[in-house]
Parts: C-alpha cells; structure tokens; sequence
C-alpha cells in the first residue's frame, strides 16, 4: 500500500511539471469518456433500467394486428374475449388515453387523461399515495364517478392538502369524486395522467361493434410458469377462434404479445444502440491519442528509466510507475468528462423531445458513476500498455549510451503509426454513419408535405360530445369561432380539421363504394378519415385537382358530399374519375348511413414525410356528426404576417364564445413539421458530434505522428538536403509518408463500412446504405484534413538547417 500510494504521489508530480501533456491527454480523454456517459445515462434509461412496476420482466402488452395495420388497439369485445377465455395470465387489465376539459375555480384546461380497469394497480404493484385505488363496484357502469389523481395535480390544484380527498372535480361538465392520490412520477405506458377514471363506465358506452377500435391497450401480467411465447400462442389460438366465429369482423384479426418493456422501446433502441456504439469508437480514439502522447513521452524518459533501473529499480517497478501515471489521468479525465456529461444531459433531453420513452429517468445517478468510473479504469489500462510494453522492453546498454534521438524511435515509430492508421479507420467508420443520416435528414426535410407550411397557425379545440351533447351547441362554437377568426385583420383563411397533416396521427375507417359492395370481409376497404370546415383545404394551401372544396353549404341539411385526395383516387378509381360516385362509411352498405357524393380532388397531404401519401377522405364536420361526433377539431390560420402575432386575439375570442373553452397547442405549422422530424434529427445530430471528435482526435494524431517524425529524422533530413533534396521534396516526402497513413486507415475503414453500414440501413430514408457519393466524400474530407495536419511537420522539416542537423550527434 506504502509503494501505491509513492507511485501516486511521483505520477502526480510528473504530470504537475508537465502541465502540456496533462492539459490535452485529460482534456482528449475527457471528451471520449464524457460522450460515453452522456449515452450510457440515456440508454441505461431507456434501455436498461427496469420498469417501475413488480416484477416487470412478466408483464406484456397485448395488441391486434390487420394486415393492413401491422400493430392496433384492441376492440373493446376482442378484449373482453381474450382477457375472458385466456388461462396464461395472474390477470389482463387495459388503460385508455384521452384528453378531458377540466373547469372549476381556475381557468379551464385540457388536461391528459385515463381510463383504467380497477385491477391494474394490483396488476403493476402500484398503490395510491393517499386515499385508496378504485374497487371492482367502482368500475362497473352506471357506478358513482369517482377519480384518481396525480401527484402533480394534487399539488397545484389542491396545494397538496390531504382534504383533496372527497373533494369533486369537474371534467367534460361531469363531476367526479376524488378517492385518491397516485406517486409522484407514476405513470402508465408512457402517459403522466392528471386524472384516471374507471374503465367500465367508459367502455359500456362503445358501439357493440369488433371493428370499433377506440385505444384500448391490455395490459397483462404472465403466470410464474408461463413463457411470452407460451402466452403469445394461446392467445393466436383464442384469435383464430374469434375469426371462425365472427367472420364478418375478425376474418383477418391475429395477435400479438409481446413484453412490455420492448414494445415500450422497440422504435428507439436500434438508434441508441448505433449511438453508444459511436461512443465507444470516440474512446477508443481517445485512448489511440493519449497511448501516442505517452509513447513519445516513455521515448523521451528512456534514459531515464535506464539509469533507474541500473540503481536497482526492478521493471517492473518501472512498469508500475507508468501505469499509475496513466490511471491518473485517466481518472482526471473521468472526472472532468462527468462535469461534461452533467452539463450536457440537459441539452440532450431537450433535443431528444417527445422520441425518447421514459426521458423523465435521464439523470447523473450511481448507476452513470459508476459507469465512467470503470470507463476511466478500461481507458486507463487500454492507453496505458504502449508505454508499459516499451518500458518492459528497454535494453539497459542500449539506452545509457544512446542520444536524444537514437535507440527505440524506429519501434516507437512503427507503434505510433499503427495508433493513427487505426484511429482514420474508426473516424471513418463513424463519418460514413454521420454522412449516411445526415443525407438521409436533408432528403427527409426536402420532402413536400403537400402544402404550403409558411404563415399557417395551428391550435386545438376539443368539445366532447359527452359534455356538449346539443349538437348545435358543440358546432355552433366552431361555426361563430372560423367566422370571427376569418374578419381579424391579417387573416386570410381560416379552417378546421379533426388531424392535422404530418403528425403521424388520425384516424381510418372502412368505406364501401356504390355498385361495389365487398363480397366478403377480405375485400373490406379502408381510408384515413378526416373530419374537416369548409375552409381548412383553402387554409392549408392544398391544391385542388379536381371539383370544387368543402363549402359553407355543405350543412347537416344538404346532401351528404365528401371531398377524396389524390392516392384515393388512384387507389379505388384508377384510370377513371371519381367526381359524382357515392360512397358510404362503413365496410358493408348500410340503410340508414348517408351515401356521399364525391365532389372533389386534392393532392395529397401527407401525414409521415418518411412514407407515401395514404388514401384520405375529407368529410364536412357537421355531415359528420350524423354518423360518428365530432369532438375536437384543431384551427388553421393562414396570416399575412407573423402567425403568433394572431394567438392573442384569437383566445380572446374563443374566451369570448365560451370562457370554459379551452385553446391549447398553439403553434406554427411550421414547429409542427419540425416536432414530426425529431428522433430523426436527434440521432443525426449526435452521431454528427460524435463523428467531428473522432475526426479532430483523428487529425491530432496524425498531426502529432509527423512532428515527432521529423523530430527523429532531423538529421537524416539535412543528409538528404546536403545532398541535393530540395525543399519542396523533403516537404512532399513528409507528406506523402501522412498521405500513406491516411490511405491505409482509410482503406481498412471502408472495408468495415461494409459490414457496419447495414446497422443503420433502417434509419435511412432514400439513401443506400452504401452509399458511394457518401463514401467518396468522406474518404476525400480525411485526406485533405491529413494533410492539412500533416503541413506544419513537412513546413517543418524543410525548414531544417543541414549544417546544423549534421553538427547533431
């Protein structure tokens, strides 16, 4: 202990006088080491960290799928029958999102909400903080409303006082009793709810209907004895049952079961995985730069390890000693990159948005610590065993009587030169990966959403048809609202939608076609299906193909019309016009169902710019509401101006129709399209940064190559220019020798690209993942910037003075 603890204090001295090295070998490490654990503290997050339930390894989440619909929500009777007739469960319980309008004392908000079967708290192994949990009577329909809340919303609403108990609120103009308080940061699949209120009083309200899909999401929990794939084949079993014995509607139902926490991370882990990867490439090109800045140093101290151990110190004494001093600054740099990663985390939730689940658990925890605290350790070790080997291998005669500049510099110099040829490989490896997303991110943000997304303002409106049940009531506000919007000065158009274009959301619904009837359910037809005003196409900037668009006379009391997109067309009516066909919503004709007239065609708006335009069918709201209500539409205004220059003056008139309506999401269309392009921007950005370190590490390297190469070779360089050599020969010697360096790392990293590309090929949007304008550019970029690094050393070494270098022995 006595020797750890000289060693320390010698290394800590030796690196004190040489402030130089310490500075930029703990400032490399500390950007290799400070990236790592930025990553690790998000996929330890996302990725690794149980869920916050019992047991969650058994818990799994149930959905249908079509095949037109790879993963959907159960229908209210499938779940019933498969939570019912299934024996591989403790229990099946489903959770329903929403959003409520919440009035009383403060001003009306919208605020997320629940639906929740009574046995799902013990399902998870969650209780309440305060009160109790909702019982079996509580969910049972036409049972007393009662509530759940949250931690959050008992602390704003009810200042954290222990009487919120018993107290009522009011959500959709219902009143509901509180029964208690759930934890602070519980939440259910990714949803914070500010209330949760029993499933079965909802559900009891749903259309009898299997193709009704309303966002039911089951949640189960796995006997003891019981596989995920043991499960999964029951419930196919339970699927196929259903087809045969409701044909018309599960004809083409199957099912999937699939752990919780996987299905919860499925979308993001393929891009965390590429991330953390890079990450580790950026330290091992850290430890690449640190190993050649000791080498050069243990060359210099040859001699004096020599007469060191001629005084009796063993090597591996030797060997200890350098290995202390390689642990300390590896420890130095963990430390100053765990000061980077805590200012850092901040700004990489941010950027992450809404595409990272479980965000709220991205912190600097024990788990991060200890984390960098072993990366230093394997940093210091992988830095450290080019100058313990060099030590191990000193040749006592050989070094005491040895220059400056003799002896080890050959090896020194091969080893250096195998670091820097490894680091261009790597650097290339993540410059290709950084090249591939960042073409892929500039093709996705070209792509033409259909429409013009300058000066549009968008916010949303929501009047449950619970709470509004006078449909004149509920779509008299939308009617006054547009009007009163369309005279604001600086307005142009105005218009209302029930899904905004490219948010990756909306609804779709099974039509049928006059004269075409489907003759079994395989021929069932479907379409996304768009609840909108008279001016939203107008407003949006859509151009119109054909016909004429939604107009204000298409009202609850005209003819049933409906306006149809471009792919609809090209869908179900190819090589024909549409304009003056009937269709009909739902799968099979129905008596009592409107058949509406197609009266127009617009191009296609898109709602994912990654994928192709879907079929899109625009209905008038108040037609609509005849055959499914209408209880949210968000408004679009287009403006002359600035568009959020026009936020206040349209609350103000919302506030003014109905002082409890609440106005929320107002936005651009603009910060619209931008929140769809997140996770996308996301990883690119990273892999971005992480590719500009390891090229800088990669070009300080070679940089450092070179000069000590022309510092070893200073008189065989004045030979050369005694004899002859001009100085631009000795420069493109020095460059050539970095030029062969660079082509060689080069060559080995385009080998690898081949068998790494293809991890990212799935994050790729119109570019191959061999991409060879790609690869030629990034190949190009490293050698330029090789010799750029390699400049000042050639500059150098044609600067020498012959004379002088000869004078040098």
């Amino acid at each position: 202990m006595g020797e750890l603890a000289q060693n320390i204090r010698y290394a800590f001295r030796r690196l004190r006088n040489d402030k130089g090295f310490a500075w930029v070998a703990v400032f490399t490490l500390a950007l290799g080491i400070g990236a790592n654990s930025a990553m690790f503290s998000i996929v330890n997050a996302v990725l690794l960290r149980p869920l916050p339930y019992r047991a969650p390894e058994r818990l799994v989440l149930l959905s249908e799928h079509w095949p037109q619909f790879p993963r959907l929500s159960v229908s209210y009777l499938n779940f019933r029958d498969w939570r019912d007739q299934s024996h591989s469960f403790e229990a099946v319980g489903a959770v329903r999102n929403a959003l409520m309008t919440m009035t009383g004392s403060a001003e009306a908000e919208r605020i997320p909400s629940q639906n929740v079967t009574a046995n799902l708290f013990d399902l998870l192994g969650v209780k309440p903080e305060m009160g109790r949990a909702f019982t079996a009577a509580d969910d049972a329909a036409g049972a007393p409303a009662v509530a759940l809340i949250s931690h959050g919303l008992w602390r704003q609403r009810f200042s954290s006082s222990p009487a919120a108990i018993g107290q009522t609120i009011v959500l959709d103009h219902h009143s509901y009793s509180i029964v208690g308080v759930m934890p602070a940061n519980f939440e259910i699949l990714e949803q914070t709810a500010d209330v949760l209120m029993p499933f079965e009083p909802w559900a009891r309200t749903l259309p009898d209907d299997r193709n009704w899909h309303p966002g039911i999401l089951p949640i189960a929990r796995l006997r003891p004895e019981v596989s995920v794939e043991q499960a999964r084949s029951e419930i196919a079993v339970i699927a196929k049952r259903l087809t045969e014995q409701y044909p018309d509607t599960d004809a083409h139902v199957s099912s999937l079961v699939e752990p919780m926490r996987e299905q919860m991370v499925a979308n993001v882990r393929p891009a965390l995985l590429v991330l953390i990867s890079a990450v580790g490439v950026v330290l091992l090109i850290a430890c690449a730069n640190v190993a050649n800045l000791l080498l050069v140093r243990a060359a210099g101290r040859r001699r004096e390890m020599a007469v060191r151990t001629a005084l009796g110190a063993r090597r591996a004494d030797i060997v200890r000693q350098l290995v202390a001093e390689s642990l300390l600054v590896a420890l130095a740099g963990g430390a100053v990159g765990l000061l980077l990663t805590w200012v850092s985390m901040p700004l990489l939730v941010r950027l992450a948005g809404t595409s990272l689940p479980r965000s709220n658990g991205v912190a600097v925890d024990g788990s991060v610590l200890g984390f960098t605290a072993l990366a230093a350790l394997i940093a210091g070790i992988l830095f450290g065993l080019a100058p313990a080997r060099h030590a191990w291998r000193v040749d006592l005669r050989q070094a005491l009587n040895e220059t400056n500049r003799g002896g080890s510099s050959a090896e020194v110099m091969r080893t250096r030169s195998v670091l820097v040829v490894s680091e261009i490989a790597l650097a290339m490896l993540l410059l290709v990966g950084a090249g591939l997303l960042f073409k892929s991110f500039e093709r996705l943000s070209s792509v033409s959403p259909g429409f013009s997304t300058d000066h549009l303002l968008v916010a949303d409106l929501a009047r449950s048809p619970d709470a509004y049940r006078d449909a004149h009531v509920r779509l008299d506000f939308y009617d006054r609202l547009f009007e009163q919007v369309a005279a604001l000065p600086g307005v142009q158009a105005v218009g209302g939608v029930s899904s905004l274009p490219v948010t990756g959301r909306g609804s779709s619904i099974h039509f049928n076609i006059q004269g075409r009837p489907p003759k079994s359910s395989g021929e069932y037809i479907t379409a996304g299906y768009r609840v909108a005003s008279a001016g939203y196409l107008k407003a949006l900037g859509a151009p119109l193909v054909a016909g004429r668009w939604i107009e204000d006379r298409d009202g609850d009391g005209a003819p049933a019309v409906v306006v149809v997109n471009s792919s609809f067309v090209h869908t179900y009516f190819p090589n024909q016009s549409p304009l003056g066909k009937y269709m009909q919503l739902g799968a099979i004709p129905e008596a009592d169902v409107p058949w509406m007239q197609i009266v127009g065609i617009v191009g296609d708006v898109k709602q994912s710019l990654d994928s192709d335009s879907s079929t899109e069918m625009y209905v008038p709201y108040r037609q609509a509401d005849k055959v499914l209500p209408v209880g949210a539409l968000s408004i679009v205004v287009r403006t002359a101006g600035e568009p959020l220059a026009q936020g206040n003056a349209i609350r103000a008139l919302v506030h003014g129709i109905d002082p409890m309506q609440p106005l929320t999401g107002m936005r651009t269309m603009d910060e619209n399209l931008s929140r769809s392009m997140t996770e996308p921007r996301f990883r690119t950005v990273l892999l971005t940064i992480f590719a500009g370190i390891a090229l800088v590490l990669a070009a300080v390297g070679i940089f450092g190559v070179m000069a000590y190469s022309v510092a070893q070779r200073t008189r065989e360089l004045g030979l050369r220019m005694a004899l002859g050599a001009s100085r631009e020969n000795v420069l493109l010697m020095v460059l050539g020798q970095g030029l062969r360096l660079t082509l060689a790392g080069i060559g080995i990293g385009l080998v690898s690209t081949f068998f790494l590309t293809r991890y990212v090929a799935s994050m790729l949007f119109n570019v191959p993942p061999f991409d060879p304008l790609t690869l030629a550019a990034v190949a190009l970029a490293l050698i330029v910037i090789s010799l750029c690094a390699c400049y000042l050393p050639a500059r150098r070494a044609t600067m020498v003075d012959p004379i002088e270098a000869l004078r040098e022995q």
